[in-house]
């Protein structure tokens, strides 16, 4: 169980920081915080959504046929079928705006929603448990990305040296965090 913790929270902090980087905002908002929250809330939506929805189309429709090498084709569909569905409820919701092309494009190569799909299929035991493991997986992504968030903008306006400022603090700052999570390594056993 351990080692699947250390995988998701690996896969939370590779997965996004080129688009906390680069300063890419998939939401019209103009504040980091608030594309950050956004982002969050559009990862928790997606996973709690693919997950078990992958969950239920690798039980019913891919192993009882024998497609299961199908698998990864089957669930970036799904990905970007759930990504439009979410911006089109987040549209409607009004609170965040998604900016449609970059926020679909973004959910779609997303790495810790298609990972959560992937790993949901053969470690859940029932649906329930596969929206149980999309939510976490989505809170988890969400708590690490505010996170980060909050820390590149204590650092915007920090005095930084030059040759340190924008990528190379954001990597160091990345590095110290995955470095923090490896130490919860063994917090639970498998």
């Amino acid at each position: 169980m351990s080692s699947l913790l250390l995988i998701l929270l690996s896969a939370v902090l590779v997965c996004h920081y080129a688009p906390a980087i680069s300063g890419l905002r998939p939401f019209e908002e103009s504040e980091p915080l608030d594309n950050a929250i956004g982002m969050a809330v559009a990862s928790l939506a997606t996973m709690a959504l693919a997950a078990p929805l992958g969950y239920a189309i690798e039980h019913a429709l891919l192993t009882p046929y024998g497609l299961e090498f199908l698998r990864t084709f089957v669930f970036v569909i799904l990905i970007m079928i759930v990504a439009q569905l979410v911006a089109l409820a987040m549209q409607r919701q009004g609170r965040w705006h998604p900016i449609r092309n970059a926020f679909v494009l973004l959910m779609t190569a997303h790495c810790a929603v298609l990972g959560t799909a992937l790993l949901t299929t053969s470690r859940a035991a029932s649906f329930a448990g596969a929206l149980l493991w999309g939510c976490s997986a989505g809170l988890a992504f969400g708590a690490l990305l505010l996170a980060f968030t909050t820390l590149q903008q204590r650092l915007s306006r920090a005095n930084v040296p030059v040759a340190f400022r924008d990528v190379p603090i954001a990597l160091v700052t990345i590095g110290l965090m995955a470095l923090a999570c490896m130490g919860l390594t063994g917090l639970i056993r498998d």
